[in-house]
């Protein structure tokens, strides 16, 4: 789970670990943001742009933006693509802007398939506590905001068929520490599993069934499921559950050939529903071309 503000400023004096890689509903969506073997997977020139906006209504709640452009190369297979990032949680900042490669390799028996990816890149990450009120003012940490750059690394794996995929990351394989004194904390590695399954109940209408597993050392693993159904591949609607942390729906709807629009909104179903006016996500992505490919991918992965 995201660190909030609160917990943030309590962890002065010692490290502290939590979910610190950014959080969105929508990350299939957006799926080489997390995974690199997604690069090129779909067969298209894909570019996606989303925006979160969490906890609506807290002051400093974190608030993100993602973009990513993808594509496949040599009868797709191989893919490129870039990713970037930049999300703000009070005072503190993060942004990353990493390339990926991946290859897509032949069939491997009966339908299945093997992808693998790795991006690289920079990230930086920071924080400026001299606009708090604290109780002891001459604390060197707040006194000297934090600026760190550094170099970032990540690999992916995706076995799929027509129906069905299994996917484990770890984008940010490399591990750094957050200040320049004592550190305050420190940037940990992540591993996402994910797993997406099909079921068509006719020729127009698709299931859509997809979790998400994300875990980090010294935190509670965090599973998300998704359920969509899709009208010719053009509308969708669907559900999704945080377990123990949130409910949500999301719809997608392609208005112009080429063109999808995205949106998703979740409530938090711990102690902060009372107190926001739940998580938004907006957004867009753009597809230019499908090219002749050695093999299919599977639709919406």
């Amino acid at each position: 789970m995201r660190i909030t503000l609160s917990i943030l400023i309590a962890a002065y004096c010692g490290i502290g670990w939590s979910q610190q890689d950014a959080q969105v509903s929508m990350y299939l969506k957006n799926p080489v943001q997390f995974n690199s073997a997604h690069a090129g997977l779909d067969g298209t020139v894909r570019a996606t742009s989303i925006i979160r906006m969490q906890w609506t209504g807290w002051e400093g709640a974190p608030r993100t933006q993602f973009l990513s452009v993808h594509a496949p190369l040599f009868r797709n297979q191989i893919g490129v693509g870039f990713s970037a990032t930049n999300d703000a949680s009070g005072v503190r900042t993060s942004r990353e802007a990493m390339g990926h490669f991946a290859y897509h390799s032949p069939r491997l028996s009966r339908g299945i398939y093997l992808s693998s990816g790795l991006s690289f890149g920079m990230q930086s990450a920071g924080y400026d506590f001299q606009s708090l009120a604290a109780r002891h003012p001459d604390d060197a940490i707040l006194a000297m905001p934090y600026q760190g750059v550094g170099f970032s690394l990540g690999a992916g794996l995706i076995i799929h068929s027509s129906s069905w995929f299994l996917g484990l990351s770890a984008p940010h394989i490399l591990e750094q520490d957050l200040g320049s004194l004592n550190p305050l904390s420190r940037e940990k590695r992540h591993l996402y599993a994910t797993l997406g399954y099909i079921h068509p109940l006719n020729k127009m209408v698709d299931l859509r069934l997809v979790s998400l597993v994300k875990w980090t050392g010294n935190a509670p693993a965090i599973m998300e499921v998704n359920l969509e159904c899709w009208l010719f591949e053009i509308l969708s609607v669907g559900a999704m559950m945080r377990w123990r942390e949130g409910l949500g729906i999301q719809a997608s709807y392609q208005f112009i050939e080429g063109w999808r629009f995205h949106y998703a909104i979740d409530f938090p179903t711990n102690g902060l529903m009372t107190r926001s006016f739940g998580s938004h996500e907006v957004g867009l992505a753009w597809d230019f071309g499908r090219r002749s490919m050695a093999f299919q991918s599977p639709r919406y992965f």
